[in-house]
């Protein structure tokens, strides 16, 4: 074990003097920074309530205005009051709807007109009932968003849980759900009615975790696709197999190493993240808030705290298999160049391509990989495994199958690493 702990932290101080690896973590981190803080440096011109005169203020700066107005609605169960008084202050509201698409899910936004106005009222009056729009702005999005704009207006509690148990529905035919699937989700599901609160620090750190997980992957395959191929390159792989630890524990410190460099590099990536989230939006009145203030149409009985937790784990995981995979690949192919390759090709190949879900196993199979999995859209796919009453959801699923992926492939590579390089020779 003392051979294993020496090479050990040889491999990684070796890793960590190399160029690339600081290239490609400081290069991940600015964007990830940018990102974060983009809206400090994205200016628009708003409207004062107060005067009726044109400002110019921050992106940041009005997220903070609605987020003290939306506060005050913090733990409020959405009933038949709650929507009442919303619909009360948007009497005479229009809004023109169109459609988008935010981490695969397609969402609502909508310009609203006021078209009831009093014409003969003082501007006093006018600027008063603008202002009264805007404390239930928040609401009114979130309810326009689940029912849309026609119903926004009249629609009480019961069609409003109505139409987001229809939305779940409507997942259970196009995911083509098995009956005893579809029970396990009537005694598992979000009970109603459920609270509302302001959600914009979660909101943002859930709909960047994929884009965290794409950023590692890519930083990951960069950085560790020398490990074995620069050895091979500079041939002192001939040495190192002729040393009395080369072929066994010489393995085993590199593919721990790796582990953990790539793991722990994702954690602070996201550690960041979501320090950045915090000082800008806070967690701690809406850690606890229900999912289904970000997704709607999720089944899952989890708070947003819940589902960040369960993504960081999931991503951590994701940082270890794909860690496992570049050495894997290095050790195959023998070249760096050709490893980055194929790490390129199956982060944006995972990312990018869809089955048609009708061909139930390649689909599931295929939203079980990382780049599918690791990202709030995830949970809204109901999809189970298993069966006869004992079934594991998709998140449950990934935290089994990814420690396994990486003992195969770690077995794998020991293969490869043992017996193709000394036969290649």
């Amino acid at each position: 074990m003392s051979q294993l702990g020496t090479l050990y932290q040889y491999e990684i101080k070796k890793i960590l003097k190399r160029k690339m690896t600081w290239i490609a973590f400081c290069g991940v981190m600015l964007i990830i920074v940018f990102l974060c803080y983009e809206p400090l440096l994205d200016n628009y011109t708003s409207i004062d309530a107060r005067t009726g005169e044109s400002v110019r203020v921050t992106k940041y700066d009005y997220v903070l205005e609605q987020q003290e107005r939306a506060e005050r609605f913090n733990g409020r169960i959405i009933d038949d009051t709650l929507l009442q008084e919303m619909q009360t202050a948007y009497m005479g509201v229009q809004t023109q709807e169109m459609q988008t698409v935010r981490d695969g899910v397609v969402s609502t936004t909508s310009s609203m007109q006021t078209v009831a106005l009093p014409v003969d009222g003082t501007e006093a009056e006018l600027l008063k009932i603008i202002e009264q729009q805007r404390q239930y702005e928040a609401i009114y999005n979130y309810i326009r968003g689940v029912v849309g704009n026609e119903r926004v207006h009249t629609v009480d509690a019961a069609a409003f849980y109505g139409e987001r148990q229809r939305a779940v529905a409507d997942y259970e035919r196009i995911l083509y759900l098995t009956e005893g699937e579809k029970q396990y989700w009537r005694e598992n599901e979000v009970r109603s009615p459920y609270a509302y609160y302001w959600d914009m620090g979660p909101d943002m750190m859930l709909s960047s975790v994929k884009t965290i997980l794409a950023l590692t992957a890519l930083m990951i395959g960069m950085v560790f696709s020398g490990v074995f191929a620069d050895e091979r390159m500079r041939k002192t792989d001939q040495l190192v197999l002729c040393s009395r630890h080369g072929r066994g524990t010489l393995y085993l410190a590199k593919l721990l190493a790796v582990a953990t460099l790539g793991t722990a590099a994702t954690f602070l990536v996201s550690g960041i993240t979501m320090l950045s989230f915090g000082v800008l939006y806070g967690y701690e009145k809406n850690w606890n808030a229900p999912l289904q203030i970000y997704l709607p149409s999720s089944p899952f009985a989890l708070t947003m705290g819940e589902a960040i937790v369960i993504l960081m784990v999931l991503l951590l995981l994701a940082a270890a298999l794909h860690s496992v995979l570049t050495l894997v690949l290095s050790s195959w192919t023998r070249s760096s160049v050709a490893s980055i390759s194929l790490m390129v090709v199956y982060t944006l190949g995972t990312m990018l391509v869809n089955v048609p879900e009708r061909l139930r196993f390649l689909s599931q199979s295929l939203y079980l990989m990382p780049a599918k999995l690791v990202r709030s859209s995830a949970l809204c796919d109901i999809r189970l495994v298993g069966g006869a009453g004992h079934y594991l959801n998709c998140w449950q699923m990934g935290m089994l199958l990814y420690p396994l992926l990486i003992l195969v492939l770690a077995l794998l590579g020991g293969l490869i690493y043992r017996r193709w390089q000394i036969s290649g020779r």
